[in-house]
């Protein structure tokens, strides 16, 4: 028995490595020169592990069975991610929003979490129950700050006001009344010790996983298989026949700076083109410490149109939910077919959920072969 793999990020190699210990083979293939798919990592000439496709940050709880499963394949450094957010005059202050922000902005002072609620509590709208992201700031943090940190970081990350986007979309980050300054609170927060590259390596690496670079996927591929795995836009597979499903793109500018950055990550909440820059060598499995210069990593981000193939984030509006649901209903009719990953489930996925769903994925499939084979007999 052997099942084709499209896609060796996450989604793909997960499903891979749980089939093979199945004793089902996989071939694997990837249209792109490496595996690891947005997570792949490299060295940089000042030995500085470089993320290309912009950080990606594992967190998740220690007890999950996606830690647990990871952890087989490689060794961890701890790490809490934090951001900084740059300022009209230059200067930076924590996100999420904390008190130490709150105090940064409006020049005062807050001795208490109690004290920093009623102050929050006197900016925010009240009354409101979130339809949209827009209104989700409204009712978290007030017009001032969603002006200053959400609103044009909004328009520019998605290509649309947040009035058209998900509440989920803005709910992704929290409001804080303490100082804790880390972008996660989660239990597991953690990098591989020599990257993600060599983690999806060792994912990979085992007789009944055949894994096939630089080839992109064809219909005409899936004969011969007994079931296909597919990490690939749903809606391109169907030939676009309700319409494009619509996603973002970003574009990577790389610049060096002889002094380190107040943080890993510094974003840019203007109306400015980028979101955000990453200095690659304040990450603790990153090698290259110094001296200078050391790489930053600025992402601009775009539409499709502008980075063809390069899909990104999803756009999570009522329109594009209505539309992907028509292209989940037809794909039904594919019974030999799974669609995965995040293009095939029009989903934003973190790193954990995304081995935890596809754990499940492969599981499920499993089950149904049990299921068919007590059938049979």
């Amino acid at each position: 028995m052997t099942v084709l793999i499209v896609g060796a990020g996450f989604a793909g190699a997960t499903i891979g490595r749980v089939l093979a210990e199945a004793g089902i083979r996989s071939v694997i293939i990837e249209k792109r020169s490496h595996i690891g798919g947005n997570a792949f990592d490299e060295l940089n000439e000042q030995n500085e592990r470089v993320h290309r496709y912009g950080p990606h940050l594992l967190h998740g709880n220690i007890n999950s069975e996606a830690v647990n499963f990871l952890s087989r394949f490689c060794s961890w450094v701890p790490y809490e991610h934090r951001v900084r957010a740059l300022l009209q005059g230059g200067e930076t202050t924590p996100l999420p929003i904390n008190r130490t922000t709150l105090e940064d902005i409006f020049n005062l002072e807050l001795s208490n979490n109690d004290e920093t609620q009623k102050f929050l509590d006197s900016l925010r709208a009240h009354g409101i129950t979130p339809t949209n992201s827009d209104q989700l700031f409204q009712a978290n943090v007030g017009d001032q700050l969603a002006d200053l940190f959400f609103r044009p970081y909004t328009k520019k990350m998605w290509g649309v006001d947040a009035k058209e986007l998900a509440v989920s979309v803005g709910a992704r980050l929290p409001v804080r009344t303490n100082r804790d300054d880390r972008y996660f609170t989660d239990t597991f927060q953690a990098l591989p010790s020599n990257g993600y590259t060599s983690l999806f390596e060792h994912l990979l690496d085992h007789p009944l996983i055949e894994v096939h670079l630089n080839r992109t996927f064809s219909k005409d591929m899936e004969s011969g298989y007994d079931h296909c795995f597919l990490a690939v836009p749903i809606d391109q597979y169907f030939d676009y026949c309700y319409g494009h499903l619509p996603y973002r793109s970003i574009l990577f500018h790389q610049t060096t700076s002889n002094s380190k950055q107040s943080a890993t990550q510094v974003n840019f909440t203007d109306s400015g083109p980028y979101t955000r820059m990453t200095q690659w060598c304040l990450l603790p499995n990153s090698p290259g410490k110094g001296p200078g210069p050391y790489q930053i990593t600025l992402e601009e981000p775009c539409s499709m149109k502008n980075n063809p193939g390069e899909y990104y984030y999803p756009v999570k509006t009522k329109a594009s939910e209505e539309l992907f649901k028509r292209y989940e209903k037809i794909a039904k009719s594919k019974p030999h077919i799974t669609f995965c990953g995040r293009t095939g489930l029009f989903r934003y996925i973190d790193m954990i959920p995304a081995v935890s769903m596809h754990l499940s994925i492969a599981r499920n499939y499993l089950s149904k072969l049990n299921e068919q084979t007590a059938y049979a007999i």
